[in-house]
């Protein structure tokens, strides 16, 4: 590849991302703005509406909610059914996902994914034990949240009163269960979640009705989120911790917060248009979507010390409403890129792909295209570090001739140290005349590692980070390519080694020490030989600490790199070498 080729290549990249930055965003951006505009001018009616229908007198009416007992008294019938308040567990059992839910708060007490194991072969469990619980409803009074945590709901499954451990198997083709909890006193207050599953996915549909008569009289608003954090689920605990985040979408603006921020505040709001709400762990996600966006505010919650992250959409009740009816989609599954991209909404914003997003994305679509047809993945990756070699032929060619060129202007440059030993800035302008004379650029054979690295850095976070790459095998001991191989534990930990033997970095250390043997270590140049040689030997064995606790799969595209480099270079020293001899042979005939 050419100087022109070059500057040809960083001009296209230049105007595409000038084309993204100054007319794709701000085009989106206006986009956003009528859409929140609209949204706005339509909640504001709304509440005007609720204002103009509520009724002119309301009787007084308790301010706390109502005790078991009033409830049993004033409750009666529900879809003509008569039940008794008491605490009930149900089981919803659907072909992904295992929910418990409880009368005592009327929330989720637990949400297994039966698609996917932990390592001890249990189903993947969305909330730790003994959580405080998902989708919770908390009001306002007086400017204090009241949790409903110790409330106790009527259960209803599809209309009739449920039972005391029931489950409920939802796995024919449209069938959906209804599952209802509610509570109301005499005055007229009333609350009602409504959670609706159905056979396939991992939606679950939540409706919400709020009465404001009793004791619900005086709220100024309500809050529904997740307080149940997100449990461990993988065999790093620490890996999969540090990507525990509180998330959101707020208008244009998306918010991410890692666990690991909030050392110091345990709650961080924001105002406006609020599209969804989330947590996530290293490849599971709890999401809140309202089917129908207003204005709003988002709290994304977090303990650094407990590993523990939330959230909570609030909705004030403007305009003093009666009747409050909203919608929402609750997501319960994997951080996987084609079903978060479906719903529209940025929610694939979730899933952790580092600075290099773009290019990250790519390289997973390219991934899960080859999967149609490659089974493996171990031997995608093997295919993608052959491409890789392929588009970078040509650079990779010319770094190599530069190399060796460089090698044979040694002695110059020695001659012009011992020369110039004195003066830095003559020994510079000679060094460059002397290049530019043989034709040499000294950054040739670092061209293509900066090239490369891009690639390297988004599958670096495709491998670490996507469901699509979690627990799968390539061949014989490497069964998980998103963690480092483990051919054997040693029982006890080892300083900076653990207690686990990953047989892949060192071989990957071992292939860049022949390739440094071989003279394709970019260290040469104007350095002296002794640093040169400590430079070669170090560089393969701090890589090879590096690697060692990276992916499987991360390390098995360096090592093919590393082989296909090799055989390359060979070829251009034979090149090189016969080039030499030819005129050697000239200049004696």
């Amino acid at each position: 590849m050419d100087k022109r080729t070059i500057i040809a290549v960083l001009l296209t990249f230049v105007v595409l991302l000038g084309y993204q930055m100054f007319y794709v965003g701000p085009k989106k951006k206006e986009i956003d703005r009528k859409r929140s505009a609209e949204l706005a001018i339509a909640d504001s009616i709304a509440t005007i509406e609720a204002r103009e229908t509520e009724a002119d007198t309301i009787a007084e009416a308790p301010k706390e909610p109502p005790s078991v007992e009033k409830i049993e008294e004033a409750t009666g019938t529900v879809a003509g059914v008569v039940s008794e308040v008491r605490a009930t567990e149900i089981t919803v059992l659907t072909s992904t996902m295992r929910v418990l839910l409880s009368s005592i708060g009327g929330d989720m007490k637990q949400v297994e994914l039966i698609e996917y194991e932990r390592p001890d072969g249990t189903p993947v469990a969305l909330m730790p034990e003994e959580s405080s619980g998902g989708f919770r409803i908390s009001t306002l009074r007086d400017g204090q949240w009241d949790s409903h945590a110790g409330t106790g709901y009527i259960a209803y499954v599809n209309g009739r009163a449920a039972e005391q451990g029931e489950e409920i198997v939802v796995r024919e083709e449209g069938q959906e269960a209804v599952v209802a909890f509610l509570i109301r006193d005499e005055a007229g207050g009333y609350l009602e979640k409504r959670f609706t599953f159905s056979v396939e996915g991992y939606e679950v549909g939540l409706d919400i009705e709020v009465r404001r008569d009793g004791w619900l009289k005086d709220t100024g608003a309500y809050s529904i989120g997740w307080e149940g954090g997100m449990a461990v689920n993988e065999k790093d605990a620490q890996r999969d911790i540090r990507q525990f985040a509180s998330l959101s979408t707020v208008g244009e603006e998306f918010y991410q917060e890692p666990v690991r921020k909030f050392s110091k505040t345990t709650e961080k709001a924001h105002e406006g248009m609020v599209a969804w709400a989330g947590t996530r762990s290293k490849y599971f996600l709890s999401a809140l979507i309202p089917l129908e966006p207003r204005s709003s505010s988002v709290s994304l919650f977090g303990e650094k010390s407990e590993n523990y992250v939330g959230y909570a959409l609030r909705y004030p009740f403007r305009g003093d409403p009666r009747v409050v009816e909203d919608s929402f989609v609750c997501y319960l599954g994997p951080l996987d890129m084609n079903t978060l991209k479906a719903y529209g909404i940025g929610l694939e914003k979730t899933i952790d792909l580092g600075k290099l997003r773009i290019v990250s994305v790519l390289a997973l679509r390219l991934m899960l295209m080859l999967n149609r047809f490659v089974p493996n993945y171990g031997l995608i990756i093997i295919i993608l570090s052959i491409l890789t070699k392929v588009v970078f032929y040509r650079l990779t060619h010319k770094s190599f001739k530069s190399m060796k060129d460089m090698q044979r202007l040694q002695p110059k440059i020695k001659e012009l140290q011992e020369k110039h030993k004195d003066d830095k800035e003559k020994l510079n302008k000679a060094t460059m005349k002397l290049y530019k004379d043989g034709g040499v650029n000294p950054l040739g054979g670092c061209l293509p590692l900066l090239f490369q690295m891009p690639v390297f850095i988004a599958l670096f976070n495709v491998l670490r980070n996507t469901i699509e790459l979690r627990n799968a095998p390539f061949v014989f001991w490497i069964n998980d390519l998103s963690s480092p191989d483990v051919l054997f534990s040693f029982g006890a930990s080892i300083p900076f080694v653990g207690n686990e033997f990953h047989l892949l970095p060192i071989l990957m250390g071992g292939l860049m020490v022949l390739q440094t043997k071989l003279g394709a270590s970019p260290t040469g140049g104007a350095n002296p030989p002794g640093q040169t040689k400590m430079m070669s030997t170090m560089m393969p064995i701090v890589l090879t600490f590096v690697f060692y606790a990276m992916p499987s799969g991360l390390v098995l595209y360096w090592i093919v790199n590393n082989i296909l480099t090799i055989v390359q270079q060979y070829y251009v020293h034979r090149e090189v070498e016969e080039e030499e001899s030819e005129a050697a042979a000239k200049e004696t005939s």
